[in-house]
């Protein structure tokens, strides 16, 4: 979404908050427990729950605020809509947002740096969106630019993802993230990227041949994707754990590659 590899011109992430551990202990991720080599149940015929997407649309209410910018009551909805649907598969991980720090949304009008709005100068003039975090700030952040809502379908789905992965997960949990990724990324900004798109990808399942030439990691891991590497199946479980995992029924034979 950004200059070749990042969202930022000089590779600078988020300084996050990530959940507390008391909170992941309470909510467990069976996502994670396969991330770690292990086996997670897997669900065959599985049903998303009933309550996904009262209870999705609930957290969006109490913790996201919209700042429209100007924006279109359209583009309000979709935003809207997208991040119930990202969340709605999975009550556990609801369950993290609501004990995870609120967030503040901005839809930047046409042609507006970001930092117009208060994000940092190092964005890439080219990036689509952003999630961003400090520990001064009294909510986490993301941008959105309002001209690409229609152009991306995947946009709100990627900055989202960053906001999971910023908010949702714990410092360990990241940390484990980081060490299976990082043998084929080079740095955790990159491996950052790989976990939106290939987030994106359980809810945006066209590529197109722009998204595939795109530069640096953004073309690179979505030419990579593949139904058996781990790191799909990780994604896959953390959003939709009632769903068969992804890659061959009879379990082995995955790529340990992300």
């Amino acid at each position: 979404m950004s200059l070749p590899n990042y969202e930022t011109v000089d590779g600078s992430t988020p300084e996050i908050t990530p959940l507390a551990a008391e909170h992941g202990r309470r909510l467990p991720l069976s996502a994670f427990t396969l991330l770690a080599g292990g086996d997670a149940f897997e669900s065959r015929g599985g049903k998303p729950p009933a309550d996904g997407a009262t209870r999705a649309r609930s957290y969006f209410k109490a913790q996201v605020t919209l700042v429209p910018h100007g924006a279109s009551p359209e583009h309000l909805q979709r935003v809207e809509a997208d991040i119930v649907r990202q969340l709605s598969g999975n009550l556990q991980l609801i369950g993290r947002m609501e004990a995870s720090r609120p967030v503040t949304i901005d839809l930047i009008p046409p042609g507006q740096p970001l930092a117009k709005y208060g994000y940092p100068r190092s964005v890439s003039p080219r990036a689509a969106g952003l999630f961003w975090d400090h520990p001064d700030w009294e909510r986490a952040r993301i941008a959105l630019r309002q001209d690409k809502l229609d152009s991306e379908p995947h946009l709100v789905f990627h900055e989202m993802a960053h906001a999971i992965q910023g908010l949702a997960f714990t410092q360990e949990e990241n940390d484990l993230v980081y060490r299976t990724m990082l043998r084929t990324y080079r740095s955790r900004a990159m491996v950052d990227e790989v976990f939106a798109l290939y987030s994106e990808r359980e809810f945006i399942s066209t590529v197109t041949a722009h998204d595939l030439r795109a530069p640096g990691v953004y073309g690179m891991a979505r030419q990579r994707w593949n139904e058996e590497h781990l790191f799909t199946r990780f994604v896959r479980n953390l959003y939709f754990p009632y769903k068969p995992l992804a890659g061959p029924a009879s379990g082995g034979g995955f790529s340990s590659f992300g």
